[in-house]
């Protein structure tokens, strides 16, 4: 399969796109593997577009299946899509997410890209995504 086939001018379905990226992924092939990576940014554009509803749906058809029910993985996934298919929120916009990533700090100990996650038991927090320094720090810091 061509490169040129995934990203031709047709528009496929955020389906589609997604069941190519896991054929591709688990392929024994590297340069398949390479591809997956490629469509991954085409999915992330798309998944950006999408309302909350939507994401739901996708969060149950390809990943809550993959989960062990005794497993707290299960739990949590189930949980994300009712708050989900609730929410009334709407679609990212490229807008959004390119300011986004320009408010992303550097890392003031190593230099590297600090990424935000959102807190469970603590508040929320940018961390450093360089495995050996993992820089934490609180959303409201300076």
């Amino acid at each position: 399969m061509e490169l040129d086939d995934e990203f031709d001018d047709e528009p496929s379905s955020t389906r589609y796109l997604i069941e190519r990226q896991q054929k591709l992924s688990e392929s024994p092939c590297p340069i398949d593997r390479l591809r997956a990576v490629v469509l991954g940014g085409a999915v992330s554009d798309r998944l950006n577009g999408l309302s909350d509803h939507p994401i739901g749906q996708l969060l149950f058809d390809f990943c809550w299946p993959d989960l062990y029910v005794d497993g707290p993985e299960l739990i949590i996934v189930t949980q994300a899509i009712d708050r989900l298919r609730r929410s009334t929120g709407g679609a990212v916009t490229n807008d959004e997410a390119q300011e986004n990533l320009k408010q992303q700090p550097v890392c003031p100990k190593c230099g590297d890209e600090m990424f935000l996650h959102y807190g469970i038991d603590e508040p929320d927090f940018w961390l450093c995504d360089y495995l050996a320094c993992r820089y934490k720090r609180y959303v409201g810091e300076q």
